[in-house]
């Protein structure tokens, strides 16, 4: 079951990038809007290749749950939604179009990278900037458990919010510091975010992920929907 899941979470990522539709807006116009966060999950998903990917899942409605939790130091996360079609139900994020870091009221989309760093039994997501600036510890899984799915805690001075553009609630999630000194320990550095950044391990385009998608067939058995 947990095979199929996984491979069920793989078309769903895959199909993911080809839904992107490029925003135009420069980043510099966006704002950011709360959220609920018992209504999210940041999650290191394992890549056959080797390594880890980042996923975040939000629970829109209630009708059936996304993910699920079990334990602690890690917390394992069984992603539910690969299992039925979660159009309207669940949101996800696979990539750069999807998330971004945004501090001090910044977006730093161009300027900084999401990924995930393995070291001392645990999982570190990290802000790495493209151009020096210092580094941002965002999350930490807290343990290791190989091959499994595992739950991000933020760290402190750390939340999610939704990016919005005149006003409007766009799909996109920003992982939110309000200072630049408690998110890297340092005084912000002067940068152009009209630069386009080198490649990435996180592609960094600044395009929206829509929050829900069109059914995806996903090999399980007996899907419900």
């Amino acid at each position: 079951m947990k095979r199929l899941q996984k491979l069920g979470l793989g078309i769903l990522m895959m199909a993911c990038f080809g839904t992107a539709v490029p925003q135009p807006a420069q980043a510099g116009m966006f704002t950011q809007t709360e959220v609920e966060q018992s209504n999210y999950v940041v999650m290191a998903v394992p890549i056959a290749r080797g390594g880890y990917r980042l996923l975040v899942v939000e629970q829109i409605k209630n009708t059936r749950p996304c993910w699920s939790e079990s334990g602690s130091n890690p917390i394992v996360v069984d992603p539910l939604l690969t299992t039925f079609d979660f159009t309207g139900i669940c949101g996800r994020a696979t990539d750069s179009n999807g998330y971004s870091i945004r501090v001090a009221q910044q977006d730093l989309g161009l300027q900084y990278s999401l990924r995930i760093e393995q070291g001392n039994g645990e999982l570190v997501l990290v802000g790495s900037s493209h151009r020096g600036g210092p580094a941002m510890v965002i999350g930490r899984t807290y343990g290791m458990q190989e091959g499994q799915f595992l739950k991000f805690i933020l760290e402190p001075g750390w939340r999610l919010t939704r990016r919005t553009y005149e006003g409007r609630v766009l799909g996109h999630v920003y992982f939110t510091n309000d200072s630049w000194e408690a998110a890297t320990g340092a005084a912000p550095t002067s940068v152009s975010s009209q630069e386009v950044p080198p490649p990435v391990p996180v592609s960094n385009e600044v395009n929206e992920l829509p929050t829900s998608a069109a059914p995806i067939a996903i090999p399980v058995p007996s899907p419900q929907s």
